[in-house]
């Protein structure tokens, strides 16, 4: 194939919804993907709000190898609201039994939760995806993390996905390798309404309610890291993941040297074992300040502090009004939007009522338009008098009888 015709195909990822979509982009229909982390940090939340999604395109083969059908996974799927009719629980038996399922049900996606069913260091592990990748069907890996902070299984296994998912205690999912765009960072959705329920691939009209206004607060506004501390209470990656968890638009004029705009991201790793935690303020992509702490005084919370005390100045640009919503906070959201409302009602009871056209004045008529009047009145009255039809038969027979009657009486 010449590098013309190769430049002519056009191969279409799938489309996912979100939040999963803005992690992993627009794979391919028999794309490899490896979620790993700590115990207890939110895998398997995170491995069945995806296979849920991935739902809308298909059969998906959920395998429990761990937890079964317990009440565990009965919660999850009842706090996630995973119940779409595509999503489909199989008990794990072997890998051959697995891959019988699979084509017999022509299943668009299989879950593995966990590979460590199957020995995560054998080479089984790597066989399975590449023939799930060889028969068109999307394959999902799960896995726990060692003491040393690494994912538990085959070297092999990194290489051969095209997407890596680290989910980390904080409730954050974040992309260590990805094919199909840039590396970024969500956080997981735990409860149904953290989750986007409208398909990606359906374009559906959102109901609109003509009493609410389209932009209820002024946007694009500015606000800086300093105001978003008081407005929030900063101690978890998800709710600074929620407000930084894509590049942001900022002005930054002190901080980004010739360019008055940059584009700001916020990136947090927690080195457990080692108990060291730091925190990278990163403009345009480039490295500007590094927040470390280290032992019990240190973690997330401590890191963000630093951080707002050294570019507690930096303004970040919002533009759309969920974004504002998450920026700003509830009660901050209202409170400017029953202020805008207020705003809004003053101006429109301020402004002056629209006069009324003047009918220009009649002139005086003359005393032979006068007469002109009356006589065009007369003679449309006397045209729109219906005029009365005459019996003929009625008056013929009338005529007879008094005929009759003065024959009679004069004999």
């Amino acid at each position: 194939m010449t590098a013309q015709q190769l430049a002519k195909l056009n191969i279409k990822g799938i489309k996912i919804a979100q939040p999963y979509g803005r992690l992993l982009g627009e794979p391919e229909k028999n794309a490899v993907i490896f979620i790993w982390g700590e115990k207890g940090a939110g895998k398997s939340t995170m491995s069945l709000g995806l296979a849920d999604a991935l739902a809308e395109h298909g059969r998906i083969e959920y395998i429990p190898a761990e937890e079964h059908f317990g009440k565990t996974l009965v919660d999850r799927v009842k706090r996630l609201g995973a119940t779409h009719q595509n999503l489909n629980f199989t008990k794990w038996k072997s890998i051959q039994a697995l891959k019988e399922i699979l084509l017999k049900n022509r299943s668009f996606a299989c879950i593995l939760d966990s590979i460590s069913v199957i020995d995560a260091n054998a080479k089984e592990t790597v066989e399975l995806a590449q023939w799930c990748r060889e028969n068109g069907i999307m394959f999902v890996m799960v896995s726990h993390a060692t003491k040393d902070g690494q994912y538990k299984g085959n070297t092999s296994i990194a290489h051969e996905c095209d997407i890596e998912i680290k989910v980390t205690k904080e409730g954050g999912a974040e992309t260590e390798k990805n094919r199909y765009r840039e590396l970024t960072a969500i956080a997981v959705p735990f409860m149904a309404q953290d989750r986007e329920v409208k398909p990606a691939n359906l374009a559906a009209k959102e109901e609109t309610n003509p009493d609410t206004r389209e932009n209820p607060v002024d946007t694009p506004f500015k606000i800086t890291l300093k105001k978003l501390d008081t407005l929030h209470k900063i101690r978890s990656w998800k709710r600074i993941n929620s407000m930084f968890g894509s590049k942001m638009p900022c002005y930054a004029p002190k901080h980004s040297g010739e360019s008055e705009n940059a584009h700001l991201s916020i990136r947090y790793t927690a080195d457990y074992p080692k108990k060291r935690y730091i925190m990278d303020l990163l403009l345009d992509g480039h490295l500007e300040y590094q927040a470390c702490t280290e032992g019990k005084g240190g973690g997330l919370k401590a890191c963000w502090k630093k951080l707002v005390n050294k570019y507690g100045d930096l303004e970040i640009r919002i533009y759309k009004q969920d974004h504002a919503k998450v920026v700003l906070g509830a009660k901050e959201y209202k409170r400017q939007e029953r202020a805008l409302g207020k705003k809004e009602k003053s101006t429109a009871t301020n402004s002056p009522a629209p006069k009324a056209k003047k009918k220009p004045a009649a002139k005086p008529k003359s005393a032979s338009d006068e007469l002109k009047e009356k006589s065009t009145k007369k003679s449309t009255s006397s045209v729109n008098k219906p005029q009365q039809q005459v019996d003929i038969e009625a008056a013929k027979e009338s005529q007879a009888k008094l005929d009759a009657f003065l024959t009679k009486v004069l004999g």
